[in-house]
């Protein structure tokens, strides 16, 4: 079915080229493999071996709709299976234009991207991609955008495909939540530019159930004094990777990615990201905490690239592993590939268990055990929350944290 699917495209248009190239190449290729350097922590052998289905029939959104409990309030995209559900959906805020790419050849040209293309999950995306979205900001949109993607159905793999373009000086907040049932896979492939002097604060929860594939990938082009506050959490999925590939083309540019990462049972929670300092005078933080149970396997692959003429560049990346199980894995990977000598750069890892002196002091004081521990699994999450300083990424993050947390106490 998958190969049938990859056979097929639109016969014209600006997404046809596209498509069909990035066909080839997966044809060509295949599912990443565990030779792959960025894919050695992370085998898709498993699903590699499954015969799934692309959703790229709309008629399946049809079926779906109606229900809207759980959907957020304000203004909201609603993707159920890749594909945007209008009957759940309300219209986007002043400022904020929503077209269809297959409709737009300027917003198409940005998937055309190697960055994508030479991703062995992205681009099996963009070759079945139905049609994919574009949201057109401009000025100053004070309300919230809710991406709110609904998956669902076994041996079925559905591919969302978006792109975002902030106009230089715009700003917004975009929020992302993504949930599924069934053991099929979630493969979203977004694509940011931030305009000159544009404000991006992005928030995204993925909370997939615990049987799905969730391969994410977003990658983002950021112009002079460009701003992005990243909060990134996820809990869901069998295996989940969210990728994030960034690109500083400016200057006076400052990016801060969190991303908090708990998972218990045999989950797999990989977090990669690739930062490219290209210009001189620029800021970068990545900070990653995760926490592992039973026989989960955590992943951190954080790259910093800082080019010849990026002098000035201060770019600093750190990862830690909390362990609440010796069945536990927790690989680390951070990397900085610097080609300037004027630079402040700076990476590390982490690995360890709760600390039994700390401990022996909450238990000492009359708190049982198991509240003790999980009083110290909060401070260890909150330690990093309490640096996030927008309110409505923290708020919209939170409670997927809360639930976790509440869910280990049994």
């Amino acid at each position: 079915m998958l190969h049938d699917v990859l056979k097929k495209g639109p016969q014209s248009g600006p997404l046809s080229a596209l498509r069909s190239g990035a066909a080839q190449r997966f044809n060509d290729a295949g599912w990443p493999k565990a030779t792959d350097e960025a894919w050695r922590f992370t085998n898709l052998n498993t699903l590699a071996a499954r015969e799934l289905a692309p959703v790229v029939d709309a008629a399946v959104v049809d079926t779906a709709g109606a229900d809207t409990r759980g959907l957020p309030d304000g203004a909201r995209l609603v993707l159920v299976n890749g594909m945007i559900d209008a009957g759940l959906s309300t219209a986007m805020p002043d400022g904020v234009e929503l077209v269809a790419l297959a409709d737009d050849a300027e917003l198409a040209a940005c998937l055309d991207d190697e960055r994508l293309l030479d991703h062995g999950v992205a681009r099996l995306s963009l070759a079945v991609m139905a049609s994919g979205f574009g949201l057109r900001v401009t000025g100053e949109v004070t309300e919230p955008v809710h991406f709110v993607y609904r998956n669902a159905g076994n041996d079925a793999s559905t591919h969302a495909v978006g792109v975002v373009a902030l106009a230089d000086g715009a700003s917004m907040t975009l929020l992302e939540h993504h949930s599924g049932e069934g053991d099929g896979l979630s493969a979203p492939v977004l694509a940011v530019t931030v305009g000159a002097g544009a404000a991006l604060c992005h928030a995204r929860v993925q909370a997939e159930g615990a049987e799905r594939h969730h391969l994410a990938t977003t990658i983002m082009t950021m112009a002079d004094d460009a701003r992005y506050n990243g909060l990134s959490v996820q809990t869901g999925g069998a295996i989940s990777r969210t990728e994030n590939q960034i690109a500083l083309v400016g200057e006076q540019i400052d990016l801060t990615l969190t991303t908090l990462y708990l998972a218990h049972d045999d989950q797999v929670m990989d977090v990669t990201a690739l930062v490219d300092h290209r210009m001189p005078n620029c800021t970068s933080r990545q900070i990653v905490r995760g926490v592992l149970d039973d026989q989960a396997k955590g992943v951190f692959q954080g790259k910093v690239i800082v080019a010849r003429d990026a002098q000035k560049t201060d770019g600093n990346q750190m990862s830690r592993a909390l362990l609440l199980s010796r069945k536990c894995e927790a690989d680390a990977k951070p990397e900085l590939e610097i080609y300037a000598d004027d630079v402040a750069c700076s990476h590390g890892a982490t690995v360890g268990e709760l600390d039994d002196n700390h401990l022996f002091y909450l238990t000492s004081r009359g708190i049982p055990k198991p509240e003790a521990r999980q009083i110290l699994i909060e401070a260890f999450l909150a330690d990093v929350l309490d640096e996030v300083e927008q309110e409505e990424l923290k708020s919209h993050a939170l409670p997927q944290v809360a639930a976790w947390l509440e869910q280990m106490k049994g």
